[in-house]
Protein backbone atom coordinates (compact mmCIF):
# COMPACT_ATOMS: atom_id res chain seq x y z
CA UNK A 1 0.00 0.00 0.00
CA UNK A 2 2.83 2.34 0.95
CA UNK A 3 4.68 1.42 -2.26
CA UNK A 4 1.60 2.20 -4.35
CA UNK A 5 1.27 5.60 -2.69
CA UNK A 6 4.94 6.34 -3.38
CA UNK A 7 4.48 5.43 -7.03
CA UNK A 8 1.42 7.66 -7.24
CA UNK A 9 3.35 10.54 -5.68
CA UNK A 10 6.21 10.05 -8.15
CA UNK A 11 3.80 9.97 -11.09
CA UNK A 12 2.12 13.15 -9.89
CA UNK A 13 5.50 14.83 -9.42
CA UNK A 14 6.68 13.93 -12.93
CA UNK A 15 3.38 15.08 -14.40
CA UNK A 16 3.75 18.41 -12.61
CA UNK A 17 7.33 18.84 -13.83
CA UNK A 18 6.28 18.00 -17.40
CA UNK A 19 3.43 20.51 -17.24
CA UNK A 20 5.78 23.22 -15.98
CA UNK A 21 8.30 22.51 -18.76
CA UNK A 22 5.54 22.65 -21.38
CA UNK A 23 4.20 25.92 -19.99
CA UNK A 24 7.71 27.42 -19.86
CA UNK A 25 8.38 26.29 -23.40
CA UNK A 26 5.08 27.66 -24.61
CA UNK A 27 5.77 30.91 -22.80
CA UNK A 28 9.17 31.19 -24.45
CA UNK A 29 7.66 30.43 -27.85
CA UNK A 30 4.93 33.04 -27.44
CA UNK A 31 7.40 35.62 -26.18
CA UNK A 32 9.78 34.85 -29.05
CA UNK A 33 6.93 35.22 -31.52
CA UNK A 34 6.00 38.58 -30.03
CA UNK A 35 9.60 39.77 -30.29
CA UNK A 36 9.93 38.47 -33.84
CA UNK A 37 6.84 40.42 -34.80
CA UNK A 38 8.51 43.74 -34.00
CA UNK A 39 9.93 45.93 -36.71
CA UNK A 40 13.55 45.50 -35.74
CA UNK A 41 13.47 41.70 -35.95
CA UNK A 42 14.30 39.92 -39.18
CA UNK A 43 11.32 38.78 -41.17
CA UNK A 44 11.24 35.69 -43.34
CA UNK A 45 14.57 34.53 -44.69
CA UNK A 46 15.55 31.95 -47.26
CA UNK A 47 19.13 30.99 -47.92
CA UNK A 48 20.26 28.40 -50.41
CA UNK A 49 23.98 28.18 -51.06
CA UNK A 50 25.92 31.17 -49.75
CA UNK A 51 27.86 30.70 -46.50
CA UNK A 52 27.01 34.27 -45.60
CA UNK A 53 23.36 35.20 -45.97
CA UNK A 54 21.95 38.59 -46.75
CA UNK A 55 20.33 38.84 -43.33
CA UNK A 56 23.80 38.82 -41.73
CA UNK A 57 24.12 42.48 -42.71
CA UNK A 58 21.04 43.74 -40.90
CA UNK A 59 21.15 42.74 -37.20
CA UNK A 60 22.57 46.10 -36.13
CA UNK A 61 20.59 48.11 -38.66
CA UNK A 62 17.16 49.62 -38.47
CA UNK A 63 15.69 48.46 -41.78
CA UNK A 64 12.17 48.21 -43.09
CA UNK A 65 12.07 46.54 -46.50
CA UNK A 66 13.28 43.64 -48.63
CA UNK A 67 16.70 42.29 -49.57
CA UNK A 68 17.65 39.72 -52.23
CA UNK A 69 21.00 38.18 -53.17
CA UNK A 70 21.51 36.55 -56.59
CA UNK A 71 24.57 34.36 -57.03
CA UNK A 72 25.46 32.72 -60.31
CA UNK A 73 22.08 33.66 -61.81
CA UNK A 74 20.21 32.00 -58.92
CA UNK A 75 18.49 33.65 -55.96
CA UNK A 76 20.46 32.30 -52.99
CA UNK A 77 19.34 34.48 -50.10
CA UNK A 78 16.32 36.64 -49.30
CA UNK A 79 15.17 38.56 -46.25
CA UNK A 80 12.13 40.67 -45.44
CA UNK A 81 11.79 43.16 -42.59
CA UNK A 82 9.03 45.21 -41.04
CA UNK A 83 5.69 46.26 -42.39
CA UNK A 84 4.14 47.37 -45.64
CA UNK A 85 1.17 48.55 -43.59
CA UNK A 86 1.78 48.76 -39.86
CA UNK A 87 -1.81 49.55 -38.88
CA UNK A 88 -3.13 46.52 -40.75
CA UNK A 89 -0.15 44.43 -39.55
CA UNK A 90 0.72 43.57 -43.16
CA UNK A 91 4.40 42.62 -43.39
CA UNK A 92 6.78 43.26 -46.27
CA UNK A 93 7.41 40.29 -48.52
CA UNK A 94 9.05 39.57 -51.85
CA UNK A 95 5.88 40.53 -53.73
CA UNK A 96 5.23 43.77 -51.84
CA UNK A 97 4.84 46.65 -54.28
CA UNK A 98 7.19 49.60 -53.74
CA UNK A 99 7.88 52.78 -55.70
CA UNK A 100 11.36 52.14 -57.12
CA UNK A 101 11.96 55.75 -58.08
CA UNK A 102 15.02 56.28 -60.30
CA UNK A 103 15.53 52.56 -60.88
CA UNK A 104 13.01 53.18 -63.65
CA UNK A 105 15.73 55.05 -65.53
CA UNK A 106 17.52 51.79 -66.37
CA UNK A 107 14.23 50.51 -67.82
CA UNK A 108 13.86 53.60 -69.98
CA UNK A 109 17.49 53.15 -71.05
CA UNK A 110 16.66 49.55 -71.97
CA UNK A 111 13.84 50.71 -74.22
CA UNK A 112 16.23 53.18 -75.85
CA UNK A 113 18.81 50.42 -76.41
CA UNK A 114 16.16 48.22 -77.99
CA UNK A 115 15.07 51.05 -80.28
CA UNK A 116 18.69 51.64 -81.26
CA UNK A 117 19.12 47.93 -82.01
CA UNK A 118 16.00 48.06 -84.20
CA UNK A 119 17.54 50.86 -86.22
CA UNK A 120 14.91 53.44 -85.28
CA UNK A 121 17.35 55.61 -83.35
CA UNK A 122 21.09 56.04 -82.76
CA UNK A 123 23.01 57.18 -79.70
CA UNK A 124 24.26 60.10 -81.78
CA UNK A 125 20.80 61.29 -82.84
CA UNK A 126 20.45 64.95 -81.79
CA UNK A 127 17.74 66.09 -79.41
CA UNK A 128 16.79 68.75 -81.97
CA UNK A 129 15.21 66.04 -84.13
CA UNK A 130 12.46 65.84 -81.52
CA UNK A 131 12.61 68.98 -79.37
CA UNK A 132 14.18 71.74 -81.49
CA UNK A 133 12.88 74.48 -79.19
CA UNK A 134 15.16 73.40 -76.35
CA UNK A 135 18.17 75.70 -76.32
CA UNK A 136 21.28 73.95 -77.60
CA UNK A 137 19.33 70.84 -78.59
CA UNK A 138 21.32 70.40 -81.80
CA UNK A 139 24.43 69.76 -79.67
CA UNK A 140 22.70 67.32 -77.31
CA UNK A 141 22.53 63.65 -78.26
CA UNK A 142 20.58 60.63 -77.06
CA UNK A 143 23.80 59.48 -75.39
CA UNK A 144 24.04 62.79 -73.54
CA UNK A 145 20.53 62.30 -72.18
CA UNK A 146 21.29 58.73 -71.08
CA UNK A 147 24.55 59.73 -69.39
CA UNK A 148 23.20 62.92 -67.78
CA UNK A 149 25.68 65.11 -69.68
CA UNK A 150 23.17 67.16 -71.66
CA UNK A 151 23.52 70.37 -69.68
CA UNK A 152 19.80 70.22 -68.91
CA UNK A 153 18.64 70.61 -65.34
CA UNK A 154 15.25 70.56 -63.65
CA UNK A 155 14.25 70.74 -60.00
CA UNK A 156 12.14 67.88 -58.62
CA UNK A 157 9.09 69.91 -57.68
CA UNK A 158 5.56 68.56 -57.71
CA UNK A 159 3.16 70.31 -60.09
CA UNK A 160 0.07 72.01 -58.72
CA UNK A 161 -2.18 69.22 -60.00
CA UNK A 162 -2.03 65.61 -61.09
CA UNK A 163 -0.95 65.39 -64.73
CA UNK A 164 -3.30 62.83 -66.21
CA UNK A 165 -2.01 62.53 -69.79
CA UNK A 166 1.41 61.98 -71.31
CA UNK A 167 1.08 65.26 -73.18
CA UNK A 168 0.55 67.13 -69.91
CA UNK A 169 3.49 65.32 -68.30
CA UNK A 170 5.89 66.16 -71.13
CA UNK A 171 4.64 69.74 -71.38
CA UNK A 172 5.38 70.16 -67.67
CA UNK A 173 8.93 68.94 -68.20
CA UNK A 174 9.47 71.19 -71.21
CA UNK A 175 8.12 74.22 -69.34
CA UNK A 176 10.19 73.53 -66.22
CA UNK A 177 13.60 72.41 -67.50
CA UNK A 178 16.56 74.69 -68.13
CA UNK A 179 19.26 74.08 -70.74
CA UNK A 180 22.52 75.45 -69.35
CA UNK A 181 24.89 74.66 -72.21
CA UNK A 182 27.28 73.04 -69.73
CA UNK A 183 28.10 69.49 -70.82
CA UNK A 184 29.47 68.14 -67.54
CA UNK A 185 27.56 65.58 -65.50
CA UNK A 186 24.32 66.89 -64.04
CA UNK A 187 21.76 64.40 -62.76
CA UNK A 188 18.19 65.32 -63.55
CA UNK A 189 14.90 63.52 -64.17
CA UNK A 190 14.27 65.71 -67.21
CA UNK A 191 16.80 63.80 -69.35
CA UNK A 192 14.89 60.57 -68.96
CA UNK A 193 11.49 62.21 -69.33
CA UNK A 194 12.69 63.57 -72.68
CA UNK A 195 13.82 60.06 -73.62
CA UNK A 196 10.32 58.81 -72.82
CA UNK A 197 8.89 61.41 -75.19
CA UNK A 198 11.41 60.49 -77.88
CA UNK A 199 10.55 56.81 -77.57
CA UNK A 200 6.88 57.64 -78.08
CA UNK A 201 7.62 59.72 -81.16
CA UNK A 202 9.80 57.01 -82.69
CA UNK A 203 7.51 54.06 -81.95
CA UNK A 204 4.12 55.73 -82.25
CA UNK A 205 3.11 54.36 -78.84
CA UNK A 206 2.75 56.01 -75.47
CA UNK A 207 5.60 55.39 -73.06
CA UNK A 208 3.39 53.28 -70.80
CA UNK A 209 2.16 51.20 -73.75
CA UNK A 210 5.71 50.63 -74.95
CA UNK A 211 6.96 49.75 -71.46
CA UNK A 212 4.10 47.31 -70.97
CA UNK A 213 4.62 45.63 -74.35
CA UNK A 214 8.42 45.39 -74.19
CA UNK A 215 9.06 44.78 -70.48
CA UNK A 216 6.01 43.88 -68.37
CA UNK A 217 4.30 41.43 -70.71
CA UNK A 218 7.28 39.40 -72.03
CA UNK A 219 8.68 39.01 -68.51
CA UNK A 220 5.27 38.31 -66.92
CA UNK A 221 5.83 40.96 -64.28
CA UNK A 222 2.66 40.55 -62.26
CA UNK A 223 3.67 43.02 -59.54
CA UNK A 224 4.81 45.95 -61.70
CA UNK A 225 2.61 49.00 -62.24
CA UNK A 226 2.63 52.63 -63.23
CA UNK A 227 1.62 55.23 -60.68
CA UNK A 228 -1.78 55.69 -62.33
CA UNK A 229 -2.88 52.05 -62.54
CA UNK A 230 -2.10 50.63 -59.10
CA UNK A 231 -4.45 50.55 -56.12
CA UNK A 232 -3.16 52.63 -53.19
CA UNK A 233 -3.90 49.85 -50.72
CA UNK A 234 -1.58 47.51 -52.64
CA UNK A 235 1.44 49.80 -52.24
CA UNK A 236 3.76 49.69 -49.24
CA UNK A 237 3.29 52.74 -47.06
CA UNK A 238 6.25 55.01 -46.40
CA UNK A 239 7.39 55.48 -42.79
CA UNK A 240 9.81 57.97 -41.32
CA UNK A 241 9.95 57.46 -37.56
CA UNK A 242 12.14 55.33 -35.33
CA UNK A 243 11.16 51.91 -36.59
CA UNK A 244 13.61 50.28 -34.20
CA UNK A 245 11.23 51.12 -31.38
CA UNK A 246 8.08 50.31 -33.29
CA UNK A 247 7.16 53.95 -33.85
CA UNK A 248 5.57 53.74 -37.28
CA UNK A 249 4.56 57.23 -38.37
CA UNK A 250 3.38 57.59 -41.94
CA UNK A 251 5.68 59.73 -44.04
CA UNK A 252 4.60 62.84 -45.90
CA UNK A 253 6.18 61.21 -48.95
CA UNK A 254 3.79 58.26 -48.83
CA UNK A 255 2.63 57.24 -52.30
CA UNK A 256 -1.00 58.07 -51.49
CA UNK A 257 -0.03 61.68 -50.73
CA UNK A 258 2.34 62.26 -53.64
CA UNK A 259 0.37 61.66 -56.82
CA UNK A 260 1.19 65.10 -58.25
CA UNK A 261 4.92 64.41 -58.03
CA UNK A 262 4.64 60.89 -59.44
CA UNK A 263 2.61 62.15 -62.37
CA UNK A 264 5.50 64.44 -63.38
CA UNK A 265 8.19 61.74 -63.44
CA UNK A 266 7.45 60.08 -66.77
CA UNK A 267 10.32 57.81 -67.79
CA UNK A 268 12.27 58.75 -64.69
CA UNK A 269 10.59 57.56 -61.49
CA UNK A 270 6.89 56.64 -61.48
CA UNK A 271 7.00 52.84 -61.78
CA UNK A 272 6.20 50.63 -58.80
CA UNK A 273 7.25 47.00 -58.52
CA UNK A 274 8.12 44.12 -56.21
CA UNK A 275 11.62 42.92 -55.37
CA UNK A 276 10.87 39.65 -57.17
CA UNK A 277 9.90 41.50 -60.34
CA UNK A 278 12.95 43.73 -60.08
CA UNK A 279 15.26 40.71 -59.94
CA UNK A 280 13.45 39.19 -62.93
CA UNK A 281 14.01 42.39 -64.89
CA UNK A 282 17.69 42.64 -63.97
CA UNK A 283 18.37 39.06 -65.01
CA UNK A 284 16.52 39.55 -68.31
CA UNK A 285 18.39 42.79 -68.95
CA UNK A 286 21.82 41.22 -68.55
CA UNK A 287 21.34 37.69 -69.93
CA UNK A 288 20.23 38.64 -73.43
CA UNK A 289 16.48 38.17 -72.91
CA UNK A 290 15.32 41.78 -73.27
CA UNK A 291 18.15 43.06 -75.44
CA UNK A 292 21.26 41.31 -76.71
CA UNK A 293 24.34 41.27 -74.52
CA UNK A 294 26.06 43.44 -77.10
CA UNK A 295 23.21 45.95 -76.97
CA UNK A 296 23.42 46.00 -73.16
CA UNK A 297 27.17 46.57 -73.35
CA UNK A 298 26.66 49.44 -75.79
CA UNK A 299 24.03 50.91 -73.52
CA UNK A 300 26.28 51.12 -70.47
CA UNK A 301 29.83 51.25 -71.82
CA UNK A 302 31.21 54.77 -72.18
CA UNK A 303 34.05 56.68 -70.57
CA UNK A 304 31.65 58.29 -68.12
CA UNK A 305 31.31 57.11 -64.52
CA UNK A 306 27.54 57.24 -65.04
CA UNK A 307 26.26 55.70 -68.25
CA UNK A 308 22.97 54.18 -69.37
CA UNK A 309 21.45 54.78 -65.91
CA UNK A 310 24.24 52.96 -64.04
CA UNK A 311 27.17 54.15 -61.96
CA UNK A 312 30.15 52.06 -63.05
CA UNK A 313 33.57 51.14 -61.76
CA UNK A 314 35.85 48.26 -62.82
CA UNK A 315 33.08 46.08 -64.24
CA UNK A 316 30.74 46.67 -61.30
CA UNK A 317 27.56 48.68 -61.64
CA UNK A 318 25.08 50.34 -59.29
CA UNK A 319 21.85 52.24 -59.67
CA UNK A 320 19.78 53.83 -56.93
CA UNK A 321 16.34 55.28 -56.37
CA UNK A 322 14.99 57.72 -53.81
CA UNK A 323 11.55 59.27 -53.39
CA UNK A 324 11.15 60.58 -49.87
CA UNK A 325 11.25 57.60 -47.52
CA UNK A 326 11.15 55.08 -50.34
CA UNK A 327 14.70 54.00 -51.11
CA UNK A 328 16.13 51.36 -53.43
CA UNK A 329 19.54 50.20 -54.57
CA UNK A 330 20.87 47.61 -57.01
CA UNK A 331 24.49 46.45 -57.22
CA UNK A 332 25.68 43.95 -59.82
CA UNK A 333 28.48 42.90 -62.14
CA UNK A 334 28.23 43.69 -65.83
CA UNK A 335 27.27 40.09 -66.60
CA UNK A 336 24.38 40.14 -64.15
CA UNK A 337 25.50 36.88 -62.56
CA UNK A 338 25.71 38.32 -59.05
CA UNK A 339 23.16 40.89 -57.90
CA UNK A 340 22.16 42.62 -54.66
CA UNK A 341 18.70 44.22 -54.48
CA UNK A 342 17.53 46.37 -51.56
CA UNK A 343 14.16 48.14 -51.44
CA UNK A 344 12.96 50.02 -48.37
CA UNK A 345 9.80 51.87 -47.38
CA UNK A 346 11.24 53.43 -44.24
CA UNK A 347 14.66 53.06 -42.67
CA UNK A 348 17.33 54.82 -40.69
CA UNK A 349 20.38 53.63 -42.54
CA UNK A 350 23.03 56.20 -43.37
CA UNK A 351 23.18 55.00 -46.97
CA UNK A 352 21.28 52.19 -48.65
CA UNK A 353 23.60 52.40 -51.66
CA UNK A 354 26.68 51.95 -49.44
CA UNK A 355 25.05 48.95 -47.78
CA UNK A 356 24.26 47.34 -51.15
CA UNK A 357 27.86 47.92 -52.23
CA UNK A 358 29.21 46.47 -48.99
CA UNK A 359 27.07 43.34 -49.22
CA UNK A 360 28.11 42.78 -52.83
CA UNK A 361 31.82 43.27 -52.25
CA UNK A 362 31.83 41.11 -49.12
CA UNK A 363 30.38 38.21 -51.08
CA UNK A 364 31.60 38.57 -54.65
CA UNK A 365 34.45 41.05 -55.05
Amino acid sequence: MIMMKKKQVIKIAWASITTIVIIMGLGYFLNRSMVDDEAYAAGNTDNSSSDKTIEDYFPEENYNGVAIMVEGNEVTSTATYGYSNYEAKEVNDLDTIFPVASLQKMMTATLVAKTVSDGQLTYDTPLSDFYPDIEGSSDITIRDLLDQTSGIKMDEIAPDKVLTTQEEQLDYVLETLESTGETGFNYTNANYSLLAGILSTVTGESYEELFTKEIIEPLNLSHTFFWDNVAEEDVAKAYNSSLLYGDYTESASDFSQSKELYSSLIGAGNVLMSANDLVTFLQALTDGTLITKEAFSNMVKTDNDYSGAFWQNDGLMQTNGSLGDYQSSVFLDDNGENIIVLISNGHELDSLSDLASSIYKSNFA
